[in-house]
């Protein structure tokens, strides 16, 4: 069915190609005045601005409640104006089409509550391997995001800008650099969340930030405490232990072994986990 929206300009602020039932789809986040939308087009985009609302189908209204949590009184608000050097993490909304009638159609809220809540203890308790937080971003009394300080690039970026799969990079692996300060420093990040009672739960180069040649851990979205379960968390695809259910320190350990064998630190030990 075709959009029922008059054509008007739109701001896109997502967007994301898929397959549905063996057919190209681009699911795409939209603002348009001050509301958001969640469609989908069937038409292959080079950038975000060639998106015309008449490609448009299968409009669905995100309401503010569905991702921009009531700030809680104790939570910290970011500086205003926000310092020249900080990066502002938004909810992602390109999921909302499966969320939304479902039994939880604030899930993506409940996401940024409960990373913020996080953050705050982070912010109790710094450490120079975790990011730093400088609060939220709130307006009209609702976390619009959250502020950190913004660091240069992902140990990803730097050691896989052509983003091969996992193992094309180990056989590629050609590396002078010597990577074992960053190594200790993700796992000195690592035991200092473990001493805070929190697992991170999705530990891989695109969550390990470089300052300088400091490793910086961030995205605490699935970041639980121990023993809690992992039902409903996103992790990252190839590092992570599918069989694992629960926030158990080793997960975290796990994955910073992955991220040693990827690097090509003991070349003929296997991957732990499957591609």
């Amino acid at each position: 069915m075709a959009s029922s929206l008059p054509e008007s300009p739109i701001r896109v602020l997502e967007m994301n190609e898929a397959w549905d039932d063996g057919c190209f789809i681009n699911l795409i986040v939209y603002q348009k005045g001050s509301n958001l939308y969640h469609a989908v087009s069937k038409t292959r985009y080079l950038s975000p601005s060639e998106v015309k609302v008449e490609d448009l189908h299968n409009d669905i209204p995100i309401p503010v409640s569905a991702y921009s949590p009531q700030i809680v009184s104790t939570f910290t608000r970011a500086p205003d104006p926000p310092p020249q050097n900080y990066y502002v993490k938004k909810p992602r909304l390109i999921s909302y089409d499966r969320i939304y009638e479902g039994p939880r159609p604030n899930h993506i809220a409940e996401s940024v509550l409960r990373e913020a809540a996080v953050c705050e203890l982070l912010k109790q308790h710094p450490h120079p391997n975790v990011a730093t937080y400088l609060g939220c971003q709130v307006s009209d009394g609702r976390i619009t995001g959250l502020c950190f300080e913004k660091y240069q690039r992902t140990l990803m970026q730097e050691v896989n800008p052509n983003s091969f799969m996992k193992r094309k990079v180990r056989s590629d692996c050609q590396r002078s650099k010597d990577y074992s300060s960053i190594l200790a420093g993700i796992k000195s990040g690592i035991e200092h969340l473990h001493a805070l009672g929190l697992v991170h739960n999705d530990i891989n180069p695109s969550n390990i930030m470089l300052d300088g040649e400091m490793a910086v851990i961030i995205d605490f979205d699935s970041c639980r405490r121990i023993g809690e379960s992992l039902e409903d968390v996103g992790r990252t695809y190839e590092w992570y232990d599918e069989q694992v259910k629960t926030a158990l320190p080793q997960n975290d350990l796990d994955a910073l072994e992955e991220i040693r064998l990827w690097l090509g630190i003991d070349p003929r030990k296997q991957f732990q986990f499957v591609e």
